[in-house]
């Protein structure tokens, strides 16, 4: 074995030692966790709380932090937000009722069409397979009145050469 690859054999085992080695990423607070929860209703961008950089952003995140320092639990401080603005201040859709459609149609749509296109491939190959066959066992089936009497004539011609 060459020296250059057992050393790059031994980095690369090092490497991935250390990689699963390192520490886990922290879970986020409770702060955290909310504003990466909710939307900015500021209207200059689809953002969450914790990434928009606007004067609303900053006072809903004083506000999370006012109910959290109260005693409010993360689901509290999110119902009391849903209560005032709706479902649509949620970064994401609740997972019940309506909503659940809403996360199970996007791959129940792309299974059905996989399947489909499945079907559609299965069936082509079919009828291209028997249409070689047909082919092979009869070579003028396709071919035009015209093709079909210069072949015969050149079939004929070929026979009385031989």
């Amino acid at each position: 074995m060459r020296p250059d690859l057992s050393m790059a054999r031994h980095l690369l085992v090092i490497g991935l030692l250390l990689a699963c080695s390192s520490p886990a990423a922290a879970d986020p607070s409770p702060q955290e966790a909310i504003e990466e929860s909710l939307m900015c209703y500021c209207g200059c961008a689809d953002l969450t709380v914790r990434v928009c950089t606007c004067g609303t952003a900053a006072s809903m995140r004083q506000e999370i932090a006012t109910h959290l320092a109260g005693g409010a639990s993360v689901e509290e401080v999110l119902a009391s937000f849903v209560a005032r603005h709706g479902e649509k201040i949620l970064s994401a859709p609740t997972k019940e009722g309506f909503n659940l459609l809403a996360w199970i149609m996007p791959f129940a749509v792309l299974l059905v069409a996989t399947a489909a296109l499945i079907v559609v491939i299965r069936r082509w190959e079919t009828v291209g397979s028997a249409a070689r066959a047909e082919n092979r066992a009869n070579p003028a089936a396709d071919l035009s009145d015209a093709q079909r009497l210069t072949l015969e004539r050149v079939e004929r011609e070929m026979r009385e050469d031989d």
